[in-house]
């Protein structure tokens, strides 16, 4: 990448902080390729699932550059993946984005917003249940750690959004830049999408 990119993380209320700053994390270990900031449809302060306030630093209504796009899970996804303002934002958003990334239910408001239709994706195994009922021919699966089709990025809960981010700087720099980030936070890399070794516990049909 000959300029850095710049990762907007989607805020929304009662969002898990795990999800979302995991991530970041992960991307700000390498500033010279990766530049970082939030957005919420108000960019009012959001509150997460663990009770932090965090600031967003854009709304809906406001234009700035972004390249990656990452919608993390929690509690209050449920309240927004039906929300007219913010699907139309995501369906207008989400297409000028160089990847597209969700962590654990996060990936419900992309296949409500039609963006994972006909592709493969995964979730959080716990909420499997009810995610797998959304979107348009989603081919989802029960079983991965991570999934990456085309331009789409989806992981399951937790820690998986970092190895999920861990597989995008490895598939944008290359695997050997993505283990010296594990390394350097001290990040034992789970690096097989296949992977899942909490998806027999959860999975409900």
């Amino acid at each position: 990448m000959n300029t850095p990119q710049t990762v907007t993380l989607f805020l929304f209320d009662r969002f898990q902080l795990l999800d979302a700053f995991g991530p970041l994390q992960m991307f700000s270990l390498l500033p010279e390729f990766y530049t970082l900031q939030t957005v919420s449809q108000t960019g009012i302060t959001v509150t997460s699932q663990q009770q932090i306030q965090i600031e967003p630093q854009f709304s809906f209504n406001d234009k700035f550059q972004s390249d990656i796009l990452i919608i993390p899970g929690g509690a209050g996804l449920q309240a927004i993946i039906h929300d007219p303002l913010t699907l139309f934002w995501l369906k207008r958003f989400a297409p000028k984005q160089s990847l597209i990334c969700s962590v654990c239910t996060g990936a419900a408001l992309l296949a409500t917003a039609g963006l994972l239709n006909y592709r493969r994706a995964t979730t959080n195994k716990k909420q499997f249940h009810w995610v797998q009922k959304l979107g348009h021919n989603v081919e989802w699966q029960s079983s991965a750690r991570w999934v990456r089709d085309s331009n789409i990025f989806t992981a399951s809960g937790g820690s998986a959004g970092i190895d999920m981010a861990l597989a995008v700087i490895g598939y944008q720099l290359g695997d050997s830049v993505a283990r010296k980030v594990a390394i350097e936070a001290e990040y034992l890399w789970q690096n097989d999408p296949d992977d899942d070794p909490f998806a027999p516990l959860h999975i409900v049909r």
